[in-house]
């Protein structure tokens, strides 16, 4: 079958695995494991808080699981990784946000640096050692428009900007995915990295203004004329199910990769560059304390 004819409806029986989709109780993540639950899996859901995580498991149904993850305190992905003793099948790594102003987390990173991208690679190398098939990066287009500083990472000297910040995540998520990949491929693994980018879906990722109700009009709006939270989580479906080749990156196949059926995208040149992926990640290890599990 090829990755144009894919569809949902092409998602395999999940029965007797176990999908673990951060970010999971809103948006794209809810779509993701709205469909891994009704496909059969056991769906683990980390939520800021259990109340979130307990509404979005009643509205999705089937097996699902709850626990409390903040993924900008460092102390909690520890705790949670610790407590979740269980296999995984997949870790979707899919949480994120925008900030229009220049935030730190608990350990005092850039809040996109350190929710995007430090503390689920913190959590991924955790949970490594349980996960049997394959490990899903959740990126984005605007990985394009990064150069990912690494002498000021976290904005202290440079001028902030939101766009700025949220797009050298997605790079560093594109590095930190490439470099993970080669190095389970060295340890002689054959669990796979799959990064995935959802189009331009309409979430709530997407308020544009400081006003709730501005952003409720907005997005009502929105959603007459840009893809649906279930369209821009199909590529993650697809990356999360598919037989495909370590390390693709797949997205939207329709015009400028907004929206359709998903398949295999070209990624920025930059998101090729290994020297600089595996400087991210002794980057990355020395902020988290972080002992790569490959």
């Amino acid at each position: 079958m090829s990755a144009h004819e894919w569809t949902v409806d092409d998602v395999p029986d999940q029965t007797g695995r176990t999908i673990m989709v951060t970010g999971g109780t809103s948006g794209i993540g809810l779509e993701a494991a709205r469909v891994f639950a009704a496909r059969g899996a056991h769906v683990v859901l980390p939520s800021i808080t259990r109340a979130e995580g307990e509404a979005a498991a009643a509205e999705i149904g089937g097996s699902t699981e709850v626990h409390e993850l903040d993924l900008g305190d460092l102390a909690a992905v520890r705790a949670f990784a610790a407590a979740h003793t269980g296999p995984i099948d997949v870790l979707l790594d899919n949480a994120g946000l925008m900030s229009k102003t220049r935030r730190e987390t608990a350990d005092g990173f850039e809040l996109h640096l350190g929710v995007n991208v430090l503390g689920p690679f913190l959590l991924t190398e955790l949970l490594l050692p349980r996960i049997a098939d394959r490990v899903v990066i959740t990126a984005s287009m605007s990985h394009a428009a990064a150069r990912l500083d690494l002498d000021d990472p976290h904005f202290r000297h440079r001028r902030y900007s939101m766009a700025a910040a949220y797009a050298e995540s997605k790079l560093a998520c594109m590095l930190w995915g490439l470099d993970l990949q080669e190095r389970l491929r060295e340890a002689g693994s054959d669990v796979r990295v799959q990064l995935a980018h959802p189009g331009f879906a309409s979430t709530s990722i997407l308020d544009p203004t400081p006003f709730p109700p501005v952003n409720a009009v907005l997005n009502v709006i929105s959603r007459r004329i840009v893809p649906t939270a279930a369209d821009g989580a199909r590529p993650l479906l697809y990356a999360a199910t598919a037989d495909l080749p370590a390390c693709s990156y797949v997205g939207p196949t329709g015009w400028r990769q907004i929206s359709g059926t998903p398949g295999m995208c070209d990624r920025a040149p930059q998101a090729w560059d290994r020297d600089r992926a595996r400087r991210f990640r002794e980057f990355a290890a020395r902020e988290t304390g972080a002992e790569p599990a490959v």
